[in-house]
């Protein structure tokens, strides 16, 4: 049955990363059985438990892609109980379904590019509504849930979970200190202030993406919340080892995750993330080594015929 995973916002495009290095230590862990905790609980509370499935479902592989044309991808769900994927690849499917970075997935299937899937799945109305009465986690349990059982039946997906030693990103404070404002120093932007209305600013958002980079806005947020985004841009864990306990207000502005990586005529001024964190917050990333939490494919074929 489905292994449950964790649940972590993602944008709807991932770009598949390599898990280079990883050195698998210890026994392959195999977490639980099909309807494991996976929702958060508060303490003393029994965890919740997904139960939902999809009524039906349509998939099929698109076969008839015209690359020189273009063509519109993506995979979300479109309303509690509805999911929709258009030109998705395997490893967005399971990511999505696991709740896990696409650089944690091992033994991905190697099918030519392109090959992707068309999927509409849904429940009726009333179960729609019972998700719209859970707490956000527990719904994104469910419909983890809910893609981890359509992968089993359809896509005969097997995989376990394992913790590898591999390379890890160490988010320490730089040379000098950190660069954070106090909590409330740094008032909204007009923009800001459409944007979220009577309602608090979010913790940390990503904004103004362009063709010179992003910007991360904090307002009150920690390291770990900090951490938890960067992991996407370096294409790995990265681990907050600054010691820093409070909630800051920063702005953080990256092209980019590397110096290394930017070709010799990108004049760009804007710095990639590793420079950024360290000329704008005061922080920096050390290469490391740590454990990693991987998902192992055991198998996985494509869809059976609807």
């Amino acid at each position: 049955m489905p292994i449950p995973g964790r649940s972590r916002s993602k944008s709807d495009v991932n770009v598949l990363l390599g898990l280079a290095g990883l050195m698998a230590v210890g026994v392959p862990c195999v977490l639980g059985q099909a309807g494991a905790a996976t929702g958060a609980a508060s303490a003393g509370d029994a965890p919740y438990v997904p139960t939902m499935t999809f009524d039906v479902a349509s998939v099929r592989e698109n076969k008839n892609i015209d690359m020189q044309a273009g063509f519109i991808m993506g995979g979300r769900f479109v309303s509690n109980t509805t999911y929709r994927a258009t030109n998705w690849p395997i490893e967005n499917l399971i990511s999505t379904a696991f709740g896990v970075m696409n650089y944690q997935i091992v033994g991905a299937p190697n099918w030519p590019y392109p090959t992707f899937f068309m999927i509409e799945a849904k429940r009726d109305s009333e179960a729609d509504a019972k998700l719209a009465a859970l707490t956000r986690k527990q719904r994104e349990a469910e419909q983890e849930y809910m893609l981890q059982v359509l992968l089993q039946e359809r896509f005969k997906l097997k995989a376990h979970w394992e913790t590898r030693e591999g390379d890890v990103y160490q988010l320490v404070v730089a040379k000098g200190g950190p660069k954070l404002g106090a909590p409330g120093s740094m008032p909204l932007s007009e923009l800001e202030k459409k944007m979220y209305g009577e309602q608090a600013a979010p913790a940390l958002n990503q904004t103004g993406c362009d063709e010179h980079g992003c910007t991360y806005i904090g307002h009150a947020c920690s390291m770990g919340r900090l951490v938890g985004n960067l992991d996407a841009v370096f294409g790995g864990p990265v681990i907050d080892k600054t010691g820093l306990t409070g909630k800051y207000d920063f702005q953080l502005k990256y092209k980019g995750a590397r110096d290394r990586d930017r070709p010799a005529d990108d004049m760009d001024p804007t710095p990639p993330m590793d420079r950024a964190l360290e000329e704008q917050l005061g922080l920096k990333v050390e290469a490391a080594k740590g454990p990693v939490k991987v998902l192992v494919i055991d198998h996985v074929e494509k869809p059976s015929a609807n």
